[in-house]
């Protein structure tokens, strides 16, 4: 019985698997109330009716792509919800379509794809009000158009250039970190075709960054002229505030309002909330910040990321250490749902169960396999000469970078952005452990 269902999967995978993601889909809009709501949503719900009543005054948290989904949907986040479960699903086939590609093994393929759908924070981020799952369909549908159309090739067409281009806009305006990925391709395009046709791979990997860089100027001019800030969002002095948390107490005594509040705050926070609420100390010193300085939100994250850059220069230390713990958690994943929206007690003590003590440590075994064969993959191209600029050295470049950059930028709720990168991790890991099994037995058959 076993046997013939198994056969039966193998003989028509895409079929099998859509089935097996909408069924995962509709168990969850069984057992989970609504959607889940978390302090970063009210942004991209605030951004969305902006852009509805064709009016943002200024109030730009976030960058509009997220919100722009919001305000198509009609402001009904439960539609957003059921739209996000959609692009969920379609995001399984990617990954199949994508591994089946490279690889030539739906197989492989089929269980790349049911790893990846089976992790239960795969399923709840579509159902929070937040930007990772459009981030995570958004990204992995650019490299698989890399993949089906064969982008890094010197002969690439330029109308798939074009579109890849239009794409990677979309995913910067969805999430601004991102700006780093078509500029990072648009290297990679150029070192790999420069021996072969330096100019061709040139003026193609211009086209690869051209609207991503009208985007991200466009969208930073805006804030400019609204906010006083050129910059995707006016977030990023209180993100790299965030960095600074462990050591702000040594910021100048000219900076003595701002410094004690902010101190004042985190000590509080570190003695009474958990630890994982200590990078979050800033959010609870902001209203005192707003109402002792009387700056404006952007002044004001403006002023704090001057004295976190200050603090970064003089305690070149404490800040790579602190980069460190960032980069670390970066690679723990997370769960964003709410326990009680389950109400049957049953099935949520299953679900506590299944994400604590199976997913959670096989999705950080995960990342470190991800971690070893990335070393390996670059040792490899270290030592071809650095040749083999490969579909796989391109995911290897993008999730460290992100990991990195990241870091850099800011800390607290690390996991949530390794999220988008999860259906490239668990590619490239089980391609790797497929090939180890490969090599295994044809040296034991010799």
């Amino acid at each position: 019985m076993l046997k013939k269902l198994y056969h039966k999967i193998l003989e028509y995978p895409v079929f099998s698997l859509i089935t097996y993601a909408i069924i995962i889909r509709l168990l969850v809009v069984i057992f989970y109330d609504g959607f889940t709501i978390v302090n970063d949503s009210q942004g991209y719900i605030n951004l969305a009716r902006q852009l509805s009543d064709f009016n943002v005054n200024g109030d730009t948290a976030r960058t509009p792509g997220f919100p722009l989904l919001i305000a198509l949907a009609n402001h009904n986040l439960q539609l957003v919800v059921y739209f996000q479960m959609a692009l969920g699903i379609l995001s399984t086939y990617l990954v199949f379509d994508l591994t089946k590609i490279i690889t030539q093994k739906s197989n492989l393929a089929l269980l790349v794809a049911v790893i990846t759908t089976s992790f239960m924070h795969f399923v709840f981020f579509e159902i929070a009000i937040m930007t990772e799952s459009l981030s995570l369909f958004t990204l992995l549908a650019t490299f698989w158009f890399i993949a089906k159309h064969d982008i890094l090739n010197i002969n690439s067409k330029f109308v798939k250039l074009l579109i890849l281009s239009i794409m990677y806009a979309f995913l910067y305006l969805v999430r601004p970190m991102f700006i780093y990925i078509p500029i990072m391709l648009a290297l990679f395009f150029v070192a790999k075709n420069f021996k072969q046709d330096y100019k061709k791979a040139l003026s193609k990997s211009l086209i690869i960054v051209l609207i991503p860089i009208i985007a991200f100027y466009s969208w930073c001019s805006f804030n400019e002229k609204t906010i006083g800030v050129f910059g995707s969002t006016w977030l990023m002095g209180i993100n790299l505030s965030q960095n600074a948390t462990s050591f702000f107490e040594k910021a100048p005594d000219e900076e003595a309002l701002i410094r004690d509040v902010f101190v004042k705050h985190r000590d509080i926070v570190k003695a009474t909330e958990p630890d994982y609420m200590y990078p979050m100390s800033v959010w609870a010193a902001y209203d005192e910040l707003i109402e002792k300085t009387q700056l404006s939100p952007p002044e004001l994250s403006t002023k704090l990321g001057e004295i976190s850059i200050n603090l970064f220069k003089k305690h070149p230390d404490l800040y790579l250490k602190q980069v460190f713990i960032s980069w670390k958690d970066f690679w723990n994943e997370i769960l964003m749902w709410n326990q009680r929206k389950i109400s049957n007690t049953f099935v949520k003590k299953g679900l506590v169960g299944l994400w604590y003590y199976v997913q959670q440590h096989v999705g950080l075994l995960i990342n470190l396999l991800f971690l070893v064969f990335s070393i390996k993959k670059i040792i490899g191209f270290i030592r071809t000469r650095f040749k083999t600029f490969d579909f796989e050295l391109l995911i290897v470049t993008t999730v460290i970078l992100g990991s990195v950059a990241q870091a850099l930028v800011t800390y607290g709720s690390n996991g949530r952005f390794s999220f988008p990168y999860f259906p490239l991790i668990v590619y490239f890991v089980m391609v790797n452990l497929f090939n180890l099994k490969n090599n295994y037995a044809r040296n034991t058959s010799t």
